[in-house]
């Protein structure tokens, strides 16, 4: 007797970046390591050829744009559904949200998070009701939807958008681990870092006005603040000249330092050497800068927001309130008290292990099992 077939749809991985394109790749790596259980698995196309293809990534052409979301509709709604009944799939799984409107088998859709419907004046009205309207017919029938937290499962459950559809959590693998470093400190000074695109969400005015008030105390002259990445990838997202202003303003030009985009050797570096990394965004799906912090032994300090206090699982300081004086006293605690530095490093430490590609994929397919049982 065949083993039931679970097609998995990875043409996204063309344009995808961060977190998405973490959870594809930890998820058809996986799913090489473990061929052989109960279900088979068909990846496509193969995500080794899009590992490093760039030519849909980055700041591209109108005309590129428009090209990728042609072919995606026409792999959705054609290529898909033909390739779900050639290969007899029981279940087409979209680790990239929407799923086709027809298919052979069950539809298993990944919605990261809810951001579509939280800040739709970030999106072009058109294209999100396009999309929109897509992925609602892509689930009507036969569909379930994963998510990767608890907080974003009650969020959707909110919305009463996918009322006809299972919701299931299922914690993304981090395809992190404890990192020991050889790479050298790149600064000859104490920082606090954050890493990421300079979009409204990150709340990172707030953290400069924190670490403005931080730098007048005496005896903590010599701490900066080093914030790694790029503009927002939509003028309506971006913060950079905002936050720019704000360093100009409070008059430490000299004590912020924006490195822009760097290698991954001087990623590592600037993880290593750092005091603590501080993520104050307020709207997030999952996070996956606390469990980088957390590999590289950093203590970290949240913004009191649901899903990154449910990805720390209590191994990092979460702000009373999501404000510049909560969030200068944290960063004061940091300095000042090194039990409480060495107490978060342990935490983060085992909460890492909770988060293993492993883990990842054994949920995964467990919950496979139980949807095609339903």
């Amino acid at each position: 007797m065949s083993k039931p077939k679970i097609l998995i749809d990875v043409f996204y991985l063309h344009v995808a970046q961060t977190g998405i394109r973490t959870y594809m790749m930890s998820l058809c790596r996986e799913v090489e390591k473990n061929r052989g259980t109960e279900l088979d698995y068909l990846i496509t196309p193969d995500f080794r050829k899009l590992e490093n293809s760039v030519f849909f990534k980055g700041k591209t052409a109108k005309w590129k744009n428009l090209s990728f979301q042609l072919l995606y509709f026409i792999r959705k709604q054609v290529v898909i559904p033909f390739l779900s009944y050639y290969h007899k799939a029981s279940i087409v799984f979209s680790p990239d949200i929407m799923s086709p409107f027809f298919a052979r088998g069950k539809k298993v859709s990944v919605i990261h998070d809810t951001f579509f419907w939280d800040n739709p004046e970030h999106y072009n009205k058109l294209w999100l009701n396009y999309y929109l309207f897509f992925l609602r017919q892509g689930l009507a029938k036969n569909g379930s939807i994963i998510t990767i937290t608890e907080f974003s499962k009650a969020r959707l459950t909110q919305l009463g958008k996918f009322q006809h559809s299972s919701i299931r959590v299922v914690y993304p693998a981090s395809d992190l681990q404890p990192v020991i470093s050889d790479v050298g400190n790149p600064f000859p000074f104490r920082y606090f870092l954050h890493v990421g695109v300079m979009e409204k969400r990150k709340n990172l005015g707030m953290l400069v006005e924190a670490f403005a008030k931080l730098a007048e105390e005496e005896g903590f002259q010599d701490c900066k603040l080093v914030l790694v990445g790029q503009r927002g990838p939509r003028e309506a997202l971006d913060d950079f000249d905002r936050i720019r202003s704000l360093v100009r303003q409070f008059g430490i030009e000299d004590r912020v330092l924006f490195p822009g985009y760097v290698s991954s050797s001087e990623l590592s570096a600037y993880f290593s050497h750092a005091l603590a990394y501080i993520f104050p965004s307020l709207n997030e799906g999952f996070g996956l800068p606390v469990l980088e912090a957390f590999s590289y032994n950093l203590p970290v300090i949240i913004s009191n927001q649901g899903a990154l206090i449910e990805v720390a699982g209590g191994a990092a300081m979460i702000l009373k309130e999501n404000t510049v004086s909560s969030l200068y006293q944290s960063m004061r605690r940091i300095l000042l008290e090194p039990e409480l530095r060495e107490s978060l490093i342990s935490k983060g430490r085992i909460r890492l292990q909770d988060f293993s590609t492993l883990k990842f994929f054994l949920l995964l397919e467990a919950n496979f099992k139980e949807i095609l049982d339903a």
